[in-house]
């Protein structure tokens, strides 16, 4: 069986006494899409915290999200221009490729993307379905307070999303690889 593991999947096949496919396979007609995603400080005076349910560890299914090179980056611009003209402090940039199967999601776990130090956590998913859509789930800590962003938005390959919180924002952008259809 090599479709992707539903729990449809699993509870038909234990009721076939089939064997089911491993967690890390790749599914049959998955596509790979590039996940880039920039955070940053907003300028003056951090807001009061307001409290926050603790975010679902998140970590990536092995082979699923692989961290890239900074040569395949194109939010650089924008990184830059923030940094310059807007004075705004650069928390993290990163990019990672994500095989997101067919009616299915893929988490990059930020801990497993971003560096040791950065003071970013949570995750990020791309979800393939009718529609494509992003799942931002990101935690920044300043000192001992903690600012959150979680929200869910359908997207479209190669925009530039802004996600604003009045302590830091997110510009996430996913572009889709030669192998992804680009009609989604």
């Amino acid at each position: 069986m090599t479709a992707s593991v539903t729990r449809r999947t699993v509870l038909l096949g234990l009721a076939a006494g089939m064997a089911l496919p491993a967690l890390g396979e790749i599914p049959v007609g998955s596509s790979r899409v590039i996940v880039e995603m920039l955070a940053f400080r907003q300028t003056g005076v951090l807001p009061k915290p307001v409290p926050l349910p603790p975010l679902v560890p998140v970590s990536s299914i092995t082979g699923r999200v692989e961290v890239l090179a900074t040569d395949s980056w194109q939010l650089g611009a924008a990184r830059d221009a923030l940094a310059r003209r807007g004075g705004m402090q650069i928390l993290a940039h990163t990019a990672w490729s994500a095989i997101v199967p067919p009616n299915g999601r893929t988490t990059a776990g930020l801990d497993e993307v971003l560096g040791d130090g950065v003071p970013l956590a949570g995750g990020i998913a791309v979800q393939r379905s009718q529609y494509l859509f992003l799942f931002v789930n990101v935690d920044w800590s300043s000192g001992e307070h903690r600012y959150g962003i979680r929200t869910k938005r359908r997207i479209k390959f190669g925009e530039r999303h802004y996600f604003d919180h009045p302590a830091f924002g997110l510009i996430v952008q996913v572009r889709p690889t030669r192998d992804t259809p680009s009609g989604e």
